[in-house]
């Protein structure tokens, strides 16, 4: 049998190098992560690192073996796993992104008829040499958007509400604080959407607009945003909100901050 240190280790010829600015890596990965409360999620990997000078290509199989690991990566060791993968890379430059969709408990405003509201999360690791290992966070919920112009428009008669997206990104791992995140985003729609509403509920979700006049085009939700967040002691923060028009044979979208338009696709799980 071959002993495999004799095998052959194409990704280091340099016959024919990669250019510098190349990255390649592996995407698509799924893995367990645990978070802080001890609750596991199966999240999306992603992770590429810069060609090493004079290499051809990066040892996909180092990336899978050191970050993914055989057993539950606490969300917590991100970092530390993607110090110890770039060592062993020899590369000057590794992204790597884990993203999951979770839920939350949520109650109808006036009957507490629960069910489980979907929201997705991105923990987004960078390291470089000059850097070392920066993380960002960011938190995708959907949220209720009543049209202001429509409400100018119809009167008393009505108006039409669309379900946008909304996306909050902000420095640092702010896993422990999703539900001040989620939270932000409902605070800065027109209001919630909601797994479940009976006849009494569905009324209370459309008289509280008008008490408290919370009609948002897509620009009012992102400025309300980044104020949530700067409020909270959130840093770096960036916005995107997507409007599902219902009336509209298009989205309206709006960005805020600089990674804003960065963050349009979604959080692909």
């Amino acid at each position: 049998m071959t002993n495999a240190s004799n095998l052959p280790d194409v990704q280091s010829e340099s016959a024919r190098p990669a250019r510098p600015e190349v990255l390649a890596g592996i995407d698509r990965v799924k893995i367990p992560v645990l978070l802080p409360t001890g609750h596991k999620v199966i999240a999306t990997m992603r992770v590429a690192a810069k060609v090493p000078t004079g290499h051809r290509g990066v040892h996909m199989s180092r990336l899978y073996r050191i970050l993914a690991g055989t057993s539950d990566l606490p969300i917590g060791n991100l970092a530390e796993r993607v110090l110890e993968t770039a060592k062993a890379q020899e590369t000057t430059e590794l992204v790597a992104t884990l993203a999951w969709e979770d839920l939350v408990v949520r109650d109808a405003p006036m009957t507490s008829s629960r069910g489980f509201h979907p929201y997705r999360v991105e923990m987004r690791a960078e390291w470089t040499e000059t850097t070392g290992v920066t993380l960002r966070t960011r938190v995708e919920s959907a949220a209720m958007l009543a049209c202001p112009c429509s409400k100018a428009l119809s009167g008393d008669l009505g108006f039409h509400n669309q379900r946008g997206i909304l996306q909050a990104e902000v420095e640092g791992d702010q896993i422990p604080r999703i539900a001040d995140l989620l939270a932000a985003i409902d605070a800065s729609a027109s209001n919630r959407v909601h797994p479940v509403l009976r006849r009494e509920d569905e009324k209370e979700v459309i008289d509280i607009l008008s008490r408290t006049d919370s009609f948002r085009f897509v620009e009012d939700a992102a400025t309300c945003l980044l104020d949530a967040l700067d409020a909270s002691g959130f840093a770096g923060a960036s916005i995107h909100v997507r409007s599902m028009e219902s009336i509209h044979a298009h989205d309206a979208v709006a960005w805020a901050g600089s990674r804003g338009q960065e963050m349009s696709e979604g959080i692909v799980v």
